[in-house]
């Protein structure tokens, strides 16, 4: 009988004006349970950034794959600033064999602090879900995961930071 065992993490996301959007973990691990070594532990390795972007008339939006490769969709435009982009990464420490699914939550409202808002939908991730630990602790299995940013038009999203809160669930089977 598999005992199911539930681990949320919470996210935060924000926007660096006009043209970025960045994506903030909690730094806290998910601990696991004193005495019981079939627990999972969750910890934030590098938060999501979606970049230096910024839309036309339209808008449209900025799509994060797990494997941290971007694009654009409508008439947002990649911008090549110095700002990077990167998928969320996250290790998980299990013992080997242990069957991890992860679960998104809902989409994350995004509140820009002049007005306006963005909704971010969680991605894929990799490995898929589910998974197999195949790391015995102290190491840990890298789960990476992306997101979709949908960008409205500069009406609708002016200039700013954007932030919001996101889930994901870890499930030990």
């Amino acid at each position: 009988m598999n005992k199911l065992k539930k681990y949320i993490k919470t996210f935060f996301i924000g926007a660096l004006s006009l043209v970025s959007l960045h994506a903030f973990a909690q730094i806290s691990p998910t601990d696991s349970l004193p005495g019981d070594p079939g627990n999972i532990s969750v910890y934030t390795v590098q938060n999501m950034h979606f970049g230096a972007f910024t839309q036309g008339a339209i808008g449209g939006s900025v799509i994060l794959s797990a494997t941290g490769m971007r694009s654009v969709t409508g008439d947002v435009i990649q911008l090549n600033m110095g700002v990077t982009y990167f998928q969320a990464i996250f290790e998980v420490e299990a013992v080997v064999g242990t069957v991890i699914s992860i679960m998104n939550g809902p989409n994350a409202t995004l509140t820009g602090s002049n007005g306006g808002s963005m909704s971010m939908t969680i991605g894929g991730s990799s490995p898929g879900s589910p998974f197999i630990s195949s790391q015995q602790p102290p190491n840990r299995t890298t789960v990476n995961i992306g997101g979709t940013l949908s960008v409205g038009s500069p009406v609708s999203n002016p200039p700013g930071t954007y932030s919001g809160t996101f889930y994901i669930t870890f499930n030990q089977e």
